[in-house]
């Protein structure tokens, strides 16, 4: 049976909004590419309600920006990047250098992990100091080995970043931190101006607009994944703690007015409870104009007639964030089921909020359904795996140009097949041989 809705989402503008977000898009990377710096200075005044004198951050400012942070702040930012990078480390050491030696031991087929070589971090502005992005893109990034690290993120009403952003970022090993916010920066990122330098990627979340100007330099520019707006999904049975589910949905909310908080129940009784007191929570936060918006425009409260609907559900949804609420042995079946998630949170004792912020795994991660084919970011995402080959010797590269000869006449391919038929013709003696064949007569 279909899931039972208590509460659904609104009606999305849909198509118009998309068509309008493309356009102007579009428009901001042309003037960019035309104008470089020129464009940047006018899209801050434009957006941001700031005239800039410079974009990049001098090493006073950056000095200044660190020595205005406070010690207690400092210490927490310190012990977030110290959690993060650990990750990364442990995650950098899946991917290794490898070698396999085939055809006895006269073909040899490897693999090498090389760094990207220059990367753009971007960090959201907005109405809060987003420390735990600045880490969570730029950490990994240095664990990885990528040589430079550039940093782009809106300016407050004084023309400069948010300090404790601007300290992370210098924590997390980022070279230089510019004030530009939007789809410009990516623009910039992605064919460099008079200040920013073009780099081989760029990373990290953005709102729609930043989003849209990552899916269309894509292929300009290597992007790690289209992140936001955010979303939550908590699967919850009886044994879940209807404050507990109120507080992470609400916690989801205040991000964006766009976020989108879900939850889908095994029981009606519950999915009412849930139901009041995201409510009550929601108006009891300071950032309850946010929140009351996102939970009215995006918030789900649904009944499942069983776990197995409930987990098809959240296999469907693809979530950004799944959080498990449930009994042990209801977890044990969905850790079986369960395939599509950027992130899993499992039992009421790990919000997101703890990811969000510090314990280790990335929080940068897929939405819009992108779970079903993609993670979130990693160390990986900042290596390239490459391949490499070599044949040693006539007899063995004979045997293999037979093979692909008669492959390449089955692909229609003539060209190919001549160029394999090559190698199993005899060779003329290299320079080489023949030097070395002279030097014996002489001898």
């Amino acid at each position: 049976m279909p899931l039972s809705f208590l509460k659904r989402p609104q009606p999305s503008a849909g198509q118009n909004m998309d068509a309008e977000v493309y356009q102007r898009v579009r428009e901001i990377i042309n003037y960019v590419r035309e104008h470089g710096d020129e464009a940047l200075y006018h899209y801050t005044e434009r957006f941001d309600g700031v005239r800039l004198r410079r974009l990049k951050l001098t090493s006073s400012e950056i000095d200044d920006a660190v020595n205005s942070v406070d010690d207690h702040s400092k210490k927490l930012i310190d012990k977030a990047q110290r959690r993060i990078e650990r990750f990364a480390r442990f995650q950098l050491s899946m991917y290794r250098d490898m070698e396999l030696r085939v055809d006895g031991g006269k073909t040899i087929l490897g693999q090498r992990v090389i760094p990207i070589e220059s990367v753009g971090v971007y960090v959201p502005g907005g109405r809060f100091p987003l420390v735990s992005t600045a880490l969570m893109t730029a950490v990994p990034a240095k664990v990885a080995g990528v040589s430079r690290i550039f940093a782009s993120t809106p300016p407050t009403r004084d023309g400069k970043p948010n300090p404790a952003v601007v300290y992370a970022l210098k924590k997390a090993g980022v070279q230089e931190v510019f004030s530009v916010g939007g789809a410009q920066a990516v623009a910039a990122f992605a064919y460099g101006t008079q200040s920013i330098p073009r780099v081989d990627k760029v990373v990290g979340p953005g709102n729609k607009y930043v989003n849209e100007a990552k899916r269309q330099l894509f292929g300009q520019i290597g992007i790690d994944l289209l992140a936001g707006p955010s979303e939550v999904l908590v699967v919850a049975d009886d044994s879940a703690d209807p404050e507990l589910v109120a507080h992470d949905l609400a916690a989801q909310a205040e991000h964006d007015v766009d976020a989108k908080p879900w939850a889908v129940t095994l029981k009606v009784e519950l999915a009412e409870r849930i139901l009041e007191a995201v409510q009550e929570v929601i108006e009891s936060l300071p950032t309850r104009e946010t929140a009351r918006t996102s939970w009215i425009r995006h918030g789900v409260v649904a009944v499942a007639d069983s776990l197995d609907e409930a987990l098809g559900y959240a296999n469907k949804l693809a979530p950004e964030h799944l959080e498990l609420h449930l009994n042990s042995t209801n977890t044990r079946r969905a850790l079986k089921e369960l395939r599509n998630y950027g992130s899993l949170f499992i039992g009421k004792q790990t919000p997101v909020v703890f990811s969000d912020m510090l314990l280790g795994p990335n929080h940068v991660l897929p939405t819009g359904g992108a779970s079903r084919f993609t993670g979130g970011l990693s160390v990986g995402s900042f290596l390239k795996v490459v391949t490499y080959q070599r044949v040693i010797g006539v007899p063995t590269s004979r045997r293999i140009a037979r093979l692909a000869a008669a492959q390449s006449r089955l692909e229609g391919l003539e060209g190919h097949a001549r160029s394999a038929e090559k190698r199993a013709q005899p060779q003329p003696p290299t320079t080489e041989a023949r030097g070395k064949g002279n030097h014996a007569e002489k001898r």
